[in-house]
């Protein structure tokens, strides 16, 4: 009887645990998507700064022997980072088809392309056997780092310095195609709404306080 009493209330203690745990992690959820895509921004620019030193680091081991496994590791860590990158596009653009706006689809599938297109450079790098291929391998890998810098900055260039009024809504309006640079696709002039269906592009953060 006693052990019956026990296991009822262990059974209790983790249904009230689940019932009070749920509402808290829907409200740091929904407080992460209110600040999105600015809170992915930042995480990206964290990992590109990593991506692009990982890069620096694999060139000075450029002059050293073609088969080491120094490099081997440092190709591994980039893959790794740009893997990363990839997943947090990613999100970003599943986040705006459940907000079915078009525009944040189509600029973040963009950048998860171009980080995608990172990953297969980097094993040609690790896979160089002759200094020819080497040097060709991290030419090109050189050439995919770039143009997914190019893709962040296209979506994200000006986000840190909108200041929208209390109650409004910071926004991403698409460039005009005599704007673009000649490697942009496509790309974002971070502005601020009064509502979110004024936004031409994507939406980002709802400004809660001035």
């Amino acid at each position: 009887m006693q052990l019956q009493r026990l296991m009822a209330w262990l059974s209790l203690a983790a249904l009230s645990t689940t019932l009070f745990a749920a509402p808290k992690q829907s409200q740091a959820r929904l407080k992460e998507s209110n600040d999105e895509p600015f809170r992915s921004f930042r995480m990206l620019d964290t990992k590109l700064t990593l991506l692009t030193n990982q890069q620096n680091a694999l060139k000075t081991l450029q002059a050293g022997s073609v088969n080491t496994r120094r490099r081997t590791a440092a190709c591994s860590s980039m893959s790794h980072t740009a893997t990363q990158i990839d997943h947090i596009a990613g999100a970003l653009e599943r986040l705006y088809e459940r907000r079915q706006q078009t525009f944040g689809i189509r600029i973040f599938k963009l950048m998860q392309k171009r980080a995608q297109e990172v990953q297969p450079r980097v094993r040609a790098v690790a896979k160089a056997q002759t200094r020819s291929a080497l040097d060709l391998a991290i030419k090109n890998l050189d050439q995919g780092i770039v143009s997914l810098v190019v893709q962040f900055q296209a979506a994200s260039g000006g986000y840190g310095a909108t200041r929208c009024p209390r109650g409004a809504w910071t926004c991403c309006e698409p460039k005009r195609s005599e704007d673009l640079l000649q490697s942009e696709p496509a790309a974002c002039m971070w502005g601020c709404v009064s509502k979110p269906k004024r936004c031409t592009g994507f939406v980002g953060p709802h400004i809660l306080r001035p």
